[in-house]
C-alpha cells in the first residue's frame, strides 16, 4: 500500500466533499473512490500512459545497445568491488 499526502484548496475540498456527501462518503473516502474509478477506466480500456523520451536520451540508449551487442561492455557481478577498482 502506498500512502499519499495531498494538499487541496478550500474550493477543491468543498467540491469533492459535496460530491462525496451524495454517497455518504467523507472526503478521504471520496478521493479514494474517484481514484479507483479512474484506475478502472485505465484497466478496462487497456490504456497505459506512454511518455516519449528526449531525442538525446534515445540516442544514448541506442548507442548503449550497439556497444552491448558489439561486446564493449563489462559484466558487473559485484558493484562495490567494481567501483573500488575505478
Amino acid at each position: 500500500m502506498t500512502k499519499v499526502q495531498l494538499s487541496l484548496t478550500d474550493q477543491e475540498a468543498a467540491i469533492l466533499g459535496s460530491y462525496g456527501s451524495q454517497f455518504g462518503y467523507n472526503l478521504p473516502k471520496t478521493i479514494r473512490f474517484v481514484i479507483s474509478k479512474a484506475s478502472e477506466d485505465f484497466l478496462r480500456e487497456g490504456t497505459i500512459p506512454i511518455h516519449k523520451m528526449s531525442k538525446k536520451t534515445e540516442e544514448k540508449g541506442l548507442e548503449a545497445i550497439r556497444e552491448y551487442r558489439s561486446g564493449k561492455t563489462t559484466e558487473v557481478k559485484n558493484a562495490q568491488e567494481f567501483f573500488n577498482q575505478l
